[in-house]
C-alpha cells in the first residue's frame, strides 16, 4: 500500500498522474464498505435496517449504491456495528461526510460512545442529557 505522499508525488507528473487515475477506477464506495462492514459484522441487510431504524426502501438504496446515507445514519451504522472510531472515520470519509471532530462537543459525545462500545440508544441518552441534538433528528 502506497503512503499518502507518494499518491501525491504520482499525482504532480502528467503521465504517472493519468496512469494513477486510470488505475484507481475502483475506488471504494460507501455502499461497498457498508456491505463490507456488514458481512464482517454478520449482520443481515434487514438487521442493519431496524438498528439504524430507517426505511426498508431507503435501506436497500444506500446498499445498492442508488442513495448516499446522511452522516447521522452512517454514525447510526457505526454505533449499531460496534464499529471503531478509525472505522467510524473511514466510512464517513467514503460516505463524503465530514469526520468527527472532538471540540465540537456532539461529536466528542459520539467519539466518546463509539470508543466505549455504547448501543445507539446508550448514545441517544448521552445526547439528550448533554443537550445535544439527536442522530434521529431531522435537520441534519
Amino acid at each position: 500500500m502506497e503512503t499518502t505522499s507518494t499518491l501525491f508525488d504520482k499525482l504532480r507528473s502528467r503521465k504517472s498522474g493519468t496512469n494513477f487515475l486510470k488505475q484507481t477506477q475502483n475506488t471504494p464506495t460507501c455502499a461497498r464498505i457498508l456491505r463490507e462492514l456488514l458481512e464482517n459484522a454478520k449482520m443481515s441487510a434487514p438487521e442493519w435496517i431496524a438498528g439504524t431504524d430507517i426505511s426498508k426502501s431507503y435501506g436497500y438504496q444506500i446498499l445498492n449504491g442508488d442513495r448516499i446515507p446522511g452522516r447521522d445514519i452512517l454514525l447510526r451504522t457505526s454505533l449499531v456495528l460496534q464499529l471503531s472510531l478509525k472505522e467510524t472515520q473511514r466510512l464517513l470519509a467514503v460516505g463524503d461526510c465530514g469526520a468527527l471532530y472532538p471540540k465540537i462537543r456532539r461529536d466528542a459525545a459520539v467519539i466518546f460512545a463509539l470508543n466505549q462500545k455504547m448501543s445507539l440508544l446508550e448514545t441517544e441518552e448521552l445526547l439528550a442529557s448533554l443537550p445535544e441534538r439527536s442522530l434521529f433528528a431531522k435537520d441534519s
